[in-house]
């Protein structure tokens, strides 16, 4: 039978057996999955049970949305093996049961030192890094498309990214014809063209320097980049 692993930072809080064809998951105590704190909201997701037996989920609404391997959810999502689904400071693990040895000062429940078949033991440590990895998608970033190629870069380790195609760019895009800065100001993110003789556009309308918006498409000399805020 599917299980799901409630975990908090690296702690296992519980395993749930998915032996119903919803699980909705909130605050309240209506909920199949009861989560009492407020960064979860009162209906925050569910997972629906397809009719060849695989598994989605899909966001209910939620405040401050729903997570999978740190992609917010805009609709349905088909689930796989190991899959991480992320809600303010919790997450729940798809078919992936933790190494609750590896977890300190908690006695393993009967569910949790399960072995079913089809689920996968997860060691602490590398529940960590899923969800560091989640957490990195959710700060702020640049998509870059250029010459067919199209990469992103994170924006929270420096607060800062000089765009260009030299070697002193902290954001390399090849055929970048000139230097923009990408830059944290006090109230969010702003872009800054540092060459005078080419244009930029910022949503179509040229500008040498402006606010950035999460979603703003900014094109300079071929190159297009897509500014994504980060996500509270």
């Amino acid at each position: 039978m599917p299980k799901l692993t409630l975990v908090l930072g690296r702690n296992p809080l519980k395993v749930y057996d998915l032996d119903q064809p919803v699980i909705k998951i909130g605050r309240v105590k209506e909920m199949d999955i009861v989560i009492d704190n407020p960064s979860v909201s009162r209906n925050q997701a569910e997972l629906v049970r397809q009719t060849n037996g695989t598994w989605i989920v899909r966001d209910l609404g939620s405040s401050n949305g729903t997570f999978v391997n740190g992609d917010k959810l805009s609709g349905d999502r088909p689930l796989k093996v190991g899959d991480e689904i992320s809600m303010g400071k919790f997450s729940v693990l798809f078919e992936r049961a933790l190494d609750v040895q590896a977890s300190p000062g908690r006695e393993p429940s009967s569910q949790a030192a399960g072995s079913d078949h089809g689920t996968m033991f997860l060691k602490a440590d590398e529940v960590q890094r899923l969800q560091q990895m989640a957490a990195q998608k959710r700060q702020a970033h640049v998509e870059w498309e250029s010459k067919g190629q199209r990469g992103i870069h994170y924006l929270a380790a420096t607060g800062a990214a000089l765009v260009g195609s030299d070697d002193l760019c902290d954001l390399q895009v090849p055929g970048a014809p000139n230097h923009v800065l990408v830059v944290r100001v006090s109230d969010g993110y702003e872009i800054r063209n540092l060459c005078t003789f080419r244009g930029m556009t910022v949503k179509g309308a040229k500008t040498r320097r402006t606010k950035l918006r999460d979603g703003d498409v900014i094109e300079v000399g071929g190159v297009k980049l897509t500014f994504k805020d980060e996500l509270r």
